[in-house]
């Protein structure tokens, strides 16, 4: 598989302090690659060095073979880098079915006079996104909820929304921020069969940052691993989870064994 998504030396510094340093790591297309680590190894910190919401202090970002080093949020996003965040309170006071198609705005070629008067292409477009709305809350299994506020349908609810938002704008690569935050196991269970569905059947690269492991080995292609801001390895979940250096920097001694 090739590459969609590669940093190089990349790096960023905040005073003295190496949140990031000199990362390779590629994301080839059509895997789940998961980004593992302890709290304060510089995870969510790369997310938003790729993703275009910090710059980079050094190295580089290449996506799709487009050069996306200090590129904007939104223009990574027009490419097909898209990504959620930890927290969940996305428009809150609006209904489920409006916030997905808030993330079709970006697909939408009507001009304001159009939209205005409600005309031909507006019109069109309206069809279609409601169309692809009502797909995507079914596929997330948030159809039911479609007509609720989003600030008052349940929390696990919520981070599936997030979800769903991101797929509302056709990503080529998900970046998925520890999505199972908060989670009870049946949420769990349905969370990973929706990142499933996503990479075999809609075709979407995803990588995701998680610190439930069970999930992480259960649904990862390859994991790389994150310690102090530098890359400490990379690999099979089987091989990455006995490695002595990752047990001891973060998954504790008692989960080898049940990898093993």
């Amino acid at each position: 598989m090739e590459a969609l998504l590669e940093a190089r030396a990349l790096s960023i510094h905040f005073g003295g302090l190496k949140a990031v340093e000199k990362v390779d790591l590629d994301v080839r297309e059509g895997e789940i690659m998961s980004l593992i680590g302890p709290n304060g190894a510089g995870k969510t910190t790369f997310f938003n060095l790729v993703s275009g919401f910090l710059k980079p202090t050094s190295g580089t970002v290449s996506f799709d073979g487009h050069d996306i080093t200090g590129k904007e949020p939104y223009e990574t996003a027009k490419l097909g880098l898209v990504r959620t965040f930890q927290k969940t309170n996305i428009f809150a006071d609006v209904t489920v079915a409006d916030s997905i198609k808030i993330g079709f705005s970006q697909h939408r070629h009507a001009n304001i006079i159009d939209i205005l008067w409600n005309g031909p292409v507006s019109k069109k477009e309206n069809i279609e996104t409601q169309k692809q709305a009502d797909e995507i809350l079914e596929f997330c299994g948030l159809y039911d909820w479609k007509n609720f506020l989003v600030k008052n349908i349940p929390y696990g609810k919520q981070r599936m929304l997030a979800v769903a938002l991101a797929l509302a704008t056709s990503p080529k690569l998900l970046l998925l921020d520890e999505p199972a935050t908060g989670l009870n196991p049946a949420e769990t269970k349905e969370l990973i069969d929706i990142i499933l569905k996503i990479r075999n059947e809609r075709k979407i690269t995803v990588f995701l940052i998680e610190h439930n492991m069970n999930l992480v080995v259960s649904i990862s292609d390859r994991l790389a691993v994150l310690c102090y801001g530098e890359k400490l390895t990379e690999g099979v979940p089987s091989e990455v989870a006995k490695d002595p250096r990752v047990i001891e920097a973060y998954l504790g001694r008692g989960f080898r064994q049940n990898v093993s």
